[in-house]
């Protein structure tokens, strides 16, 4: 629902390129290590010292980063290449063992074919020599069907079993089930075995020339890139110490990278303030200038966000709205940022008492615009069309939001950026004449405590008002009888999201929970105001995350 906020004095840069903002004037000189020169106030006196530029320089040897990128870069590369390649070659071996075991079974199969007549046993020397012409044979064998030998061909060899391919056919001359003999032929895989030793070591050659083609590239392009352009700034570095005024030429033959062409315009922009000698200055004079015309729009802001708010607590009930309808109601409404994206409504309609919790997608001035948005929704809903089933008016205010919304990127006149914001919303309606309290719920449960018994009912996962996913469970109600001593809460989650504690953990439901239990005999205004005070400790020094808002309320059954 809310994002959690940045904590103070965390850096931005080292993150997520979506974090990191802009690079600072520095960032580059850091990350090359240039961070020794000295930056003082007193117009640059030490910068001028002899050696002073170039002493971050010092001790670093340029013709060695090709060097140690090489070193760092190649095994990796190495490692890859001759993994690919003995992966391809191995996939390779293993498809021409299996061709040439398919093509060592049609053979035994064709010959067992040829065989498959009458009297084969003692007229089966053509179909064996035919076999015997095949470059790859090395032995055959006819056996009986009680698996004596009828004949044989070649000598069985004695190596070892991956060298050669084995198989073997049955011989069925006749109609009948049993096969009255059988061919075992042998082939011999030294010949692929041979070529798969042959393309390992094409393999490693392989490997060797890409390693070098790489390394040659790699020099040539650190070289021409980044040596080069580096030379040529720690020239002109030697020049200002002399007094020079050079600046670095950006578009020289060796055009130099990004990070370097950083450094030198940053170079460059210096010369030329040490060249004006004033122009710190200006600087300083257009920056107090600047920080009060921010100084002044802040004060715009906030005094904007101070009317905004009062229209925001303008448009929230009273505690006393249903004490017509029979109810005691405390309230716990804090926005994190003046204004903010949690909402409530009570209202006493029809002898029956309403009360909703809205928590709406962010917080800050996006979150109160949208509460605006749920308040103007709420009153056609519960006046102009008269729904009073909470599921039915959540259905209704579904369809309210996603329309003014425009969340059906789709459709006609669709949100061209596909947005995806809504609300989680929590609705009771109490009818005290029958004694009933109907509760839904799109993303918000509803805590109730009886006699010290804490109960969550809790309501349909999905809020309301995001774009459709298909998922989503429908709305359904729930119906609880009302008796004495019966308290109600109605919380956003911005409540039990509390960080804090020995262990930095959240507080959760179940601590709130207990909360409400050890206060649950103090009258409803103080039990919220010790949720609130218990909320505090429990944070700590941590910052409160998101917009708070709870609705307690408690049936008088007399």
């Amino acid at each position: 629902m809310s994002g959690e906020p940045l904590a103070q004095g965390t850096s931005r840069r080292g993150g997520s390129l979506r974090g990191a903002g802009p690079m600072r004037r520095g960032d580059a000189l850091a990350d090359l290590g240039f961070t020794e020169v000295p930056t003082t106030q007193d117009g640059g006196a030490d910068t001028m010292r002899p050696g002073a530029l170039r002493g971050a320089a010092r001790g670093r040897n340029l013709d060695g980063l090709a060097h140690a990128l090489f070193l760092r870069l190649s095994p990796v590369i190495a490692a890859v290449v001759l993994a690919t390649q003995v992966v391809i070659a191995w996939v390779n071996y293993g498809d021409q063992i299996r061709i040439e075991g398919v093509r060592a079974q049609m053979m035994a199969d064709m010959t067992a074919r040829a065989l498959a007549r009458p009297g084969w046993a003692t007229a089966y020397d053509p179909q064996l020599q035919a076999l015997a012409l095949d470059p790859a044979f090395r032995y055959a064998v006819l056996r009986d069907a009680s698996g004596s030998m009828v004949g044989r061909l070649g000598e069985e060899p004695r190596g070892r079993n991956f060298e050669r391919i084995q198989v073997s056919a049955e011989i069925n001359p006749g109609p009948a089930d049993q096969p009255a003999g059988s061919l075992t032929l042998a082939l011999s895989a030294e010949g692929l075995r041979a070529n798969a030793e042959k393309q390992f070591v094409m393999v490693l050659g392989a490997s060797l020339a890409l390693i070098l083609a790489f390394a040659l590239a790699l020099r040539l392009a650190v070289g021409r890139h980044v040596l080069a352009p580096l030379r040529r700034l720690l020239s002109a570095m030697g020049q200002v110490e002399h007094k020079e005024w050079v600046t670095v030429d950006l578009a020289g033959r060796h055009r130099p990278s990004r990070e370097i062409a950083d450094i030198s315009a940053a170079f460059n922009r210096m010369v030329e303030g040490l060249r004006s000698g004033d122009e710190a200055r200006h600087l300083l004079a257009e920056l107090e200038r600047t920080h009060a015309r921010l100084a002044e729009a802040n004060g715009l802001v906030m005094e904007s966000l101070g009317y905004a708010r009062r229209i925001q607590q303008a448009v929230l009930p009273g505690a006393n709205a249903l004490r017509e309808a029979g109810l005691e109601v405390a309230v716990l409404w804090e926005p994190l940022h003046v204004v903010g994206g949690d909402y409530y409504w009570l209202e006493e309609i029809d002898g029956l008492g309403i009360v909703v919790v809205a928590d709406c997608t962010g917080h800050g001035v996006p979150g109160a615009f949208l509460t605006l948005i749920v308040a103007t929704a709420l009153d056609r809903i519960l006046h102009d069309q008269g729904l009073r089933r909470p599921e039915a008016i959540l259905a209704a205010l579904d369809g309210v939001v996603r329309a003014r919304l425009r969340q059906d990127a789709g459709a006609s006149g669709g949100a061209p950026d596909g947005s995806d914001d809504g609300l989680d919303c929590g609705i009771c309606v109490i009818d005290r004449a029958s004694g009933t309290l109907d509760f839904a719920g799109a993303g918000l449960a509803l805590t109730m405590l009886v006699d010290g018994e804490i109960t969550r009912i809790k309501g349909r996962r999905h809020g309301l008002g995001y774009r459709r996913t298909g998922r989503e469970e429908a709305l359904a109600g729930t119906t609880v009888r009302l008796r004495d001593g019966q308290t109600f809460f109605l919380m956003t989650d911005g409540v039990s999201d509390q960080m804090g504690g020995m262990s930095r953990r959240l507080l959760g439901h179940r601590g709130v929970a207990e909360i409400l239990g050890r206060h649950r005999d103090l009258p409803l205004a103080e039990q919220v105001a010790a949720l609130e005070t218990a909320l505090a400790v429990h944070r700590g020094a941590e910052p409160c995350r998101d917009d708070m808002a709870l609705v307690a309320f408690r049936p008088t059954m007399g």
